[in-house]
Order: C-alpha cells, then sequence, then structure tokens
C-alpha cells in the first residue's frame, strides 16, 4: 500500500509505520503515543491501527477504546471513518449495537466500540478474543478495564495501542506502562504540540495561552508532572472580574437576545451540602461568532453555611431560597445540580424547575474553567459573587493523593467552584484542545 507522508511529520510517520515489515520495531508488542494535545497523535494512530489490522487480519475482532463511548465517537470514530472512506474502504456502523465493520475487497474485521471510565467497565469487554486493541485516552480509564482489555488480546499476531496526554508522574500507567516500554517492548513516541505540521505558529500560541499552569506542562510540553498549589491559579482579578457598576457595560444582554431571540436565560448552578455549605450560582453563556472558545458570566451567587449558621436547611426550604433567589427571573434555562443530590433534585422537579444532572468529571472540569479563565473567556461579578473569588484563591490540590497517582482537589473551600465547574462542563458540548 503506497502512503504519501508529505504531511506526516517524522513522529507521525513512526506511529503510522511501526509495525510494518520495513521497520525495526515490527516484532514490538505494541505502541505508546504521549503527550501534547493537538500533536496529531490522536488520528494518525487511529488510522495506522486500522491499515494494521486490515493488512494482517481477515474476519477478526479488534476493539477501539475511549473514556465514554460518546468521546470515543468525537473524537476518534467520527474523523477515522472520513479517512477510511477516503482510502476506499467501506465502513459500517452499527450504533445501536457500538461496532464497525471495516471492509476493503475480501478483507473484512469488526471493531467493537467500548468506554473505559470506571471499574465496572471490565465487565463490558469480558469474554472475547480479540487481535488487537487501541486504547484512546488510556491514561483517564480505570486499570481493571486496560488490563482485562489486554488480556482479551490472545490471537497470534496480536498488539496493544496507547494514546494518552500526561497525567502525574506517579500515574499508575506512566510508572508501569511508559517508564517500562522497553522492558514489555512497546514503541515510545513522545510528542509536543510542534509535531504536529497542519498547526499554523499563531494557532499554536493561541493553544499555549489557552492552558495555563500544570496543564501548560501536562499538554503543551507534554510532561508527566505532579499537579500541586492553588488549582486556579489563571485566575486574575483584573482579567476576570467585573462590578456592579460596570455590569451593563460588560455582560452582553443585548448581544444574547440579538443573537438566540430568546432573552438572556441563565444557567443556574447548585453544589448541595447537608452539613457543608450549599451554594446557588447564576450565570450566562454564549459563543460570540468567530470564536470557538464560549463566555461564561457568574452574575451572582447564594451561598449558605448551616455549620457557621447552626442551622442545617431541609431540601424543600433551599428550594424555597432558590424561588426567592431567582425571583425575577422569568425564565431560566435549567438548573444544574451535584448529581449526588438526588433528594434536593426530587425536590425541584416537584417544584417545576427544570433540573440537569451535572457531569461530574472534575479533572476534565478543572481544565476547561482553567482555560476560560486564562483566556478572559469567563467573567465574575466580585460584588455579587464575593464567595466564589474567596474560593478560586483557596482551592488546591490534595499532594498527598498526587504522591500515589491520584489527583483530587483538597475537599475544603470547593463549594462555589463546583457549582461553577458544573455549569460549564456541562453546557459546552465541545473544546477546541480536547
Amino acid at each position: 500500500m503506497a502512503f504519501k507522508w508529505t504531511v506526516f511529520s517524522k513522529k507521525q510517520q513512526q506511529l503510522m509505520t511501526w509495525w510494518m515489515p520495513e521497520s525495526p520495531y515490527r516484532n514490538h508488542n505494541g505502541v505508546i503515543a504521549e503527550g501534547a494535545v493537538r500533536s496529531g497523535k490522536t488520528i494518525i494512530m487511529s488510522l495506522s491501527f486500522l491499515v494494521w489490522s486490515m493488512t494482517q487480519f481477515n474476519l477478526t475482532s479488534f476493539a477501539i477504546c475511549g473514556k465514554t463511548v460518546g468521546s470515543l465517537r468525537r473524537n476518534v470514530v467520527t474523523p477515522l471513518k472520513e479517512r477510511l472512506w477516503a482510502r476506499g474502504y467501506k465502513v459500517i456502523d452499527r450504533k445501536a449495537e457500538n461496532y464497525l465493520v471495516v471492509s476493503k475487497g475480501k478483507v473484512s474485521n469488526i471493531y467493537y466500540l467500548f468506554g473505559g471510565r470506571d471499574e465496572r467497565s471490565q465487565d463490558l469487554i469480558q469474554g472475547i478474543t480479540l487481535g488487537g486493541v487501541l486504547l484512546d485516552e488510556v491514561a483517564l480509564m480505570a486499570r481493571s478495564f486496560v488490563e482485562q482489555a489486554m488480556a482479551r488480546c490472545s490471537v497470534e499476531g496480536s498488539k496493544f495501542w496507547f494514546n494518552c496526554n500526561p497525567e502525574g508522574p506517579n500515574h499508575w500507567f506512566y510508572v508501569e506502562h511508559v517508564k517500562e516500554s522497553k522492558k514489555h517492548k512497546y514503541v515510545r513516541i513522545h510528542f509536543n504540540i510542534e509535531d504536529n505540521p497542519s498547526l499554523s505558529d499563531a494557532m499554536i500560541a493561541r493553544y499555549k495561552g489557552m492552558l495555563p499552569g500544570i496543564f501548560y506542562r501536562r499538554f503543551i510540553l507534554g510532561e508527566w508532572a505532579f499537579a500541586d498549589g492553588v488549582i486556579y491559579d489563571s485566575f486574575s482579578e483584573e482579567r476576570n472580574t467585573y462590578t456592579q457598576d460596570t455590569r451593563n457595560a460588560v455582560l452582553p444582554i443585548q448581544i444574547l437576545e440579538k443573537d438566540y431571540g430568546h432573552g438572556a436565560m441563565p444557567w443556574y448552578g447548585c453544589d448541595y451540602g447537608i452539613y457543608n455549605p450549599s451554594v446557588f450560582l447564576k450565570g450566562y453563556r454564549f459563543r460570540k461568532k468567530g470564536e470557538t472558545l464560549p463566555y461564561y458570566y457568574k452574575d451572582d451567587e447564594y451561598y449558605y453555611d448551616g455549620r457557621k449558621r447552626q442551622h442545617q436547611k431541609t431540601d424543600e426550604e433551599y428550594i424555597n431560597d432558590f424561588k426567592y433567589f431567582i425571583q425575577d427571573e422569568e425564565k431560566i434555562k435549567g438548573l444544574i445540580v451535584d448529581p449526588s443530590a438526588s433528594s434536593l433534585i426530587t425536590s425541584a422537579r416537584k417544584n417545576g424547575i427544570n433540573v440537569l444532572k451535572a457531569d461530574n468529571d472534575v479533572i476534565s472540569g478543572i481544565r476547561h474553567v482553567h482555560a476560560l479563565l486564562a483566556a478572559g473567556h469567563l467573567l465574575i461579578n466580585k460584588d455579587k459573587c464575593k464567595n466564589l473569588i474567596a474560593e478560586l484563591g483557596l482551592y488546591i490540590w490534595n499532594e498527598k493523593r498526587s504522591e500515589i497517582g491520584k489527583e483530587e482537589p483538597v475537599k475544603a473551600n470547593d463549594h462555589a467552584c463546583d457549582a461553577l465547574r458544573y455549569i460549564i462542563e456541562s453546557t459546552s458540548y465541545s473544546w477546541e484542545y480536547d
């Protein structure tokens, strides 16, 4: 098969060809592509995986895995299908059953799609016999799932394909696979953002500006670096706040009304605490034409600390407080609630409130809040959201958990921060740098 490498970097070429007969790595057991975002590793790996499997096998089952099936379809399957069709492959996508049938000439193979985000995921892949597995975002998957997927590769000539962005240096995948790549006979290819020849200097500079702090080190430099210190170190009062006096000039009510035609309806986020503080956070969201990163305005907050007040409120009391909090709003987009707050969700729905369970992917949410802060796309009313602003400076990484490869914030000074994260993570469906 003839390939043209004119648009590929040397590392992309290596990722595409490492398994081919003329490659010195052809007898290796697998490949690890790790490093910066937008370095071109994902689509090259997935295409290489498909070409390898279609070249080496027939009537064989394979697995393509992501953190979730949704993210896998968005980041891998959709662009992969387009490239396969362009190269003369026939692709049948059985979306209901989550598998692809790929054919070319007399060769046909099946590719099952799996999500591996938690420990329960391993049950999904048990019992299947595979000729190989591609694990995209492997560092975000449950260890048990990854090990089960690898154990299913029992067909002669099977290989492992790992793709990920860095996490902490004590992460199990880095310690046991990346650092031990020679021992396992894996080809390890480390990517920097500059390794993608399709990105202009201006676009590279843009990505670098969107990911500050720990995420810059990991997703731009490609380092497996510790998360420590203040989480939102990209927050700047000058860049990220406005006052009640400047509100009408800053908050783009007219733009919202013009662009969307339904008035400036706000989103509300809720972090619910029985003994800890409960928070309702009001915010607006919109996109400017020509910009892919949305804008978020946090315009008001409700913050109640039962411990300090020496009175714990009931769900009904909180819902009554919420109604009073939004009394001037004729319509709201919805209330996004901590998904574990089942009793509050039930009470809110009984009162006719449109409730959405929040996307509670903590690390992904933190990364997106970071990007908005750094870009000046997240603005906060400093007169109305005093608790949120205070927490942004006090919200820190749990260094003890980082030391054992677990990345978590300290569970303190996080209530308004969680409500903020719920709104942002649950209302933006695509991020330019993912």
